[in-house]
Order: C-alpha cells, then structure tokens, then sequence
C-alpha cells in the first residue's frame, strides 16, 4: 500500500486521525502503510472513499489517482470500444490520439463559429 500514506498526507492527515474516521487504531493504518499488514476489502473501500480515490489506485492497479465517476453503463458502445483500443496502445501512441482528438475537437469548434 506504497500510495496510502502518499495521500493521507497530501490530505493533511495524521494516522490518527486516518483510523479515527475509519474506527481502527493508528497502528492499524502504519501496518497498511509499511506493508505489514493487509486491509480486508471493506477497509479499501473504506479508505478510498476516505482519500477521495479508487481502490485500483491505491492497490496500484491504476495510476489516475481522481475517483472516477464515470461508469461503464454510462458510456456508449462507440466510446468502450475506444477506450478499450486506446488502453491496449503504448504511452507514445496515446499522446498522438489525444492530440488527434484535440485537433478534431478544435476543427469542429471553428466550423461552429463561421
């Protein structure tokens, strides 16, 4: 859990008060953060909802550290589709699609406004 204590601090919180708000003690919360002891998957929960990020992220699953609201049910087939292509290509290549995409977006933009 290399990332807990990276957020509870970036939130400005103590141990203490970490594991006052989640009801365990504070060497609870150091044990998680040292790698010495493993929270049961309600207490990820919990401590995601507590640092405003997603279980992935602090498992290290994922490094968009911002809870996503977004759901899979919210999206269309088009965008899943894109989004599954889009995760399966190298960091360069995602750059140039959202580059593309922004150039896209840009062109429309100017369309609308002649």
């Amino acid at each position: 859990m290399e990332r807990l204590k990276h957020l509870r601090e970036s939130k400005n919180m103590t141990q203490v008060r970490l594991g006052i708000e989640l009801g365990v003690s504070q060497e609870t919360i150091s044990g998680y953060e040292i790698n010495k002891a493993t929270p049961p998957a309600d207490m990820l929960v919990k401590l995601a909802d507590s640092l405003d990020t997603s279980v992935d992220y602090l498992l290290g699953r994922t490094d968009v550290k911002e809870f996503n609201t977004i759901s899979k049910s919210d999206l269309s087939y088009a965008e899943l589709e894109l989004l599954s292509v889009f995760r399966k290509l190298p960091d360069s290549k995602k750059e140039r699609v959202i580059g593309y995409a922004m150039a896209l977006l840009d062109k429309e933009t100017d369309k609308k406004a002649k």
